[in-house]
């Protein structure tokens, strides 16, 4: 019984950690917390729906709406954050939260309010396994949720230490005008990130949707949930991001089995006041130590 649950949340973590990755690579190079990352992927949902409503399977919508995604978040980076970012890093959060009013609007004219089907990319019966610790259900679509994830978990640590790109990432992180002058173009790695970023979250959506449906709220509760996660594991660490998903989607399943369905749903919020009063910099990140 133990087995299974911790099973499933794994599962579900995979979901928060691909959500946690997203949010942490756009705040580790930017400095800026997207409280559109959520409505950005939902948008990006409905888009994959009406792709299935012309015909197309779910899979062929997700690899067409991927790119879009990408391009949709390095609109938003260049043509609405960059501009403002001589002002604050207030003045671009407060232009992520009117980008998250904005979407939810304008979903709720072109496709309506009620909820929206989307067919799994994998069917089929769940893998069953039996054994001494008890019965282990593993569905099809949660195995390609987790395969997922370890994919992309090894392509960013590729992309970090094997590539030019990596280096870029990690020098603007650590110093944006120290970067620039080594010949680092900043601007350039803040759109690779919010590309990489908002197509992580399209990605979850997209996958989430059979389970949630598509609507304007579907991605709220992930949002949440990745935010917690990124606390849990580190805002600044990729490896944090993906530990504290798991985690987090472990913690949560078995405190709704043993303790309180009901609790799962401050468990989120109860938790990041704990790990920021405990550990601020997370599970897996370091303290920043400065030059007074």
């Amino acid at each position: 019984m133990v087995l299974n649950q911790i099973v499933l949340g794994l599962a579900t973590g995979s979901f928060y950690s691909l959500i946690a990755l997203g949010i942490v690579m756009i705040y580790k190079t930017t400095g800026v917390m997207n409280f559109a990352f959520g409505n950005m992927a939902m948008f990006m949902a409905y888009v994959a729906f009406t792709f299935t409503a012309m015909g197309l399977g779910p899979a062929v919508a997700l690899i067409i709406v991927l790119p879009l995604a990408a391009l949709f978040g390095y609109a938003v980076e260049r043509f609405t954050l960059r501009p403002i970012r001589h002002l604050s890093h207030a003045s671009m959060l407060i232009v992520t939260l009117g980008i998250l009013m904005i979407l939810e609007g304008l979903v709720t004219q072109i496709w309506g309010t009620r909820y929206k089907n989307f067919p799994e990319l994998i069917k089929g019966k769940p893998f069953v396994f039996s054994g001494k610790a008890g019965i282990v259900v593993f569905r099809r679509q949660d195995v390609l949720v987790f395969l997922i994830l370890i994919c992309i978990s090894v392509l960013i640590y590729l992309l970090i230490k094997h590539t030019k790109l990596g280096i870029a990432i990690k020098a603007v992180s650590e110093n944006e005008k120290a970067a620039q002058l080594m010949g680092i173009s900043p601007g350039k790695v803040f759109s690779w990130m919010w590309m990489f970023g908002t197509a992580l979250g399209a990605l979850v959506a997209v996958l989430s949707a059979p389970k949630t449906y598509i609507s304007p709220v579907m991605m709220v509760f992930y949002q949440i949930e990745g935010f917690t996660a990124a606390v849990l594991g580190g805002f600044e660490s990729f490896a944090g991001a993906i530990v504290g998903g798991l985690a987090l989607g472990v913690i949560e399943n078995l405190v709704g089995t043993y303790i309180s369905n009901e609790l799962k749903s401050t468990f989120s919020l109860i938790l990041i006041i704990v790990v920021l009063l405990i550990r601020p910099q997370g599970l897996l990140g370091s303290r920043k130590i400065r030059r007074v």
